[in-house]
């Protein structure tokens, strides 16, 4: 007996047998998904490893395109206009770029060599090993007191445990460096290399911008390559600006953490208001790390209290950085909710380590995006 042919049936059909593919997919990955999980990280770990000096070069494209446009701009400004017109490139404003970024480098690594080189490194050791030799004195004489009270009769065995784990955790790390270490000079040539290409990406904008959009009108259509340019422009839009506002907060609170443990004598303390600035690149890292360094900075200086106002100026600054600069540099760029910074740096660092906390704020921006664009086209199809 032969059927009729009706194609909604097929189509139909078609869905029914996808949809139940993914769902056996679906089921297949939650019920494996520690053994899932590592495949794609390790597919990831070497899809990044053999790309690293491409994506090392947008990135750097990225990070500086709004300073290449003003050098730029500066540049064709005191042009004449026959000058202007045989433009055919950003060589100007890409050369004036890496010449000031490598000026700043310079500056600050000449101003960090001539700390370092002033520190009197063996007294600094000798007095870490002090509170080293004190911290356990102090261990001691608890244990001693808690035995005679008759408290915690075996918290000689929980500070044996503390101190077990301690250094577990320390010989733990020291692997981790004896593996990072040989990979430096690997990780300095991709970043090189990265360097290079993004000159070139950086003169050669619209040309480069040109040739790609033919190629995609070319080989994918008109309709793809329009979705392809407004998700590259989304993308776009929301890291630069994340990575602007970001640099800016990091500038401001450096000078303000560098004023302030300066006022208050710390040793050193332009050297850790820089540091403790520019770890506010990773939201909510740099006022950790701020507290960390000053409070040590203030206990090697001899005066615990100077640690005791260094702490204060760092909870008064950081209420000033969430109040008014990270609503101005960042909030307004990219309109992200508090509440999903925080999850958005819970789920991304859980998933990617160190590098998805560096870039959990412009992914959960592009995740409400997206919810966003889904929601207001599946209303506009609602109300027609």
């Amino acid at each position: 007996m032969r059927l009729p042919w009706n194609r909604k049936y097929m189509e139909i059909g078609f869905h029914v047998i996808l949809t139940v593919l993914l769902l056996v997919g679906m089921i297949a990955l939650l019920l494996r998904l520690s053994v899932a999980k590592n495949v794609i990280l390790q597919t990831a770990g070497t899809f990044l490893a053999v790309f690293a000096p491409v994506f090392w070069a947008f990135f750097f494209t990225l990070l500086l395109e709004p300073l290449t446009a003003f050098w730029q701009r500066f540049y064709e400004k005191r042009c004449t206009l026959y000058h202007r017109s045989r433009i055919r490139n950003r060589k100007a404003g890409t050369t004036l770029t890496y010449l000031s970024i490598g000026l700043i480098l310079f500056l600050i690594g000449g101003f960090l060599a001539r700390k370092i080189g002033q520190t009197n490194l063996s007294a600094l050791t000798e007095q870490i090993g002090d509170y080293i030799r004190q911290a356990g004195d102090m261990l001691v004489l608890l244990n001693l007191k808690l035995a005679e009270m008759g408290i915690l009769r075996n918290a000689e065995w929980i500070f044996s445990r503390w101190i077990e784990q301690a250094t577990r955790w320390m010989q733990e790390r020291m692997l981790w460096l004896a593996d990072v270490i040989p990979n430096i000079g690997g990780s300095l040539l991709d970043v090189l290399l990265g360097a290079v290409v993004a000159f070139y990406l950086l003169m050669e904008k619209e040309k480069i911008r040109g040739i790609t959009g033919e190629l995609s009108r070319v080989f994918l259509g008109e309709k793809i390559t329009k979705y392809a340019k407004n998700l590259f422009h989304e993308v776009y839009t929301v890291f630069a600006g994340y990575l602007s506002g970001q640099l800016l907060d990091a500038s401001v609170m450096a000078v303000l953490f560098s004023a302030a443990f300066t006022i208050v004598g710390l040793p050193h303390g332009i050297l850790i208001g820089l540091v403790s600035g520019f770890s506010n690149l990773i939201p909510y890292f740099g006022a950790v790390m701020a507290f960390f360094l000053a409070v040590l900075a203030g206990l090697f200086s001899g005066a615990p209290m100077k640690a005791v106002y260094a702490s204060v100026l760092i909870l008064l600054l950081q209420q000033v950085d969430s109040i008014f600069i990270v609503p101005k540099a960042v909030g307004q760029k990219l309109e992200l909710h508090p509440v999903l910074v925080l999850l958005s740096l819970a789920a991304f660092g859980r998933m990617f380590g160190f590098w998805g906390l560096l870039f959990a704020v412009p992914l959960g921006a592009l995740c409400k995006n997206f919810v966003l664009w889904c929601y207001r086209r599946k209303k506009s199809d609602i109300c027609q």
